[in-house]
């Protein structure tokens, strides 16, 4: 669940070696921002139990008080369209759009 890695950090330098794994991380980082759906792509739907499993366990020891729910579904290919979250971030922080559930934009606001 973790790795080991001693070099330096771009953000913490020298201070760890260990960093926990992204199937680790997921449903904690989900559960914590209070993201109730996690939409995954079908290559996730083999990693769903460790995601349900750490996801309960955070919600019984009270650390969070819901627990999100991983959905995978097939990749959809849409022509024409800017999906790179970077990309993305800079269109709602440059106020090209009104925020992430603005129309124009290939995202779900719930």
């Amino acid at each position: 669940l973790y790795r080991i890695k001693h070099e330096s950090h771009q953000a913490t330098g020298d201070a760890w070696c260990l960093y926990p794994m992204y199937d680790y991380s997921h449903p904690i980082a989900d559960a914590v921002e209070g993201i109730t759906h996690s939409l995954c792509t079908l290559e996730f739907e083999d990693h769903r139990p460790l995601y349900d499993w750490v996801a309960e366990r955070i919600v019984k020891a009270g650390l969070v008080p819901t627990q999100p729910r991983q959905i995978e579904f097939s990749r959809l290919n849409l022509k024409y369209t800017v999906l790179s979250k970077r990309k993305l971030i800079q269109l709602v922080e440059d106020a090209h759009v009104s925020g992430w559930d603005d129309p124009r934009m290939p995202t779900i606001s719930g």
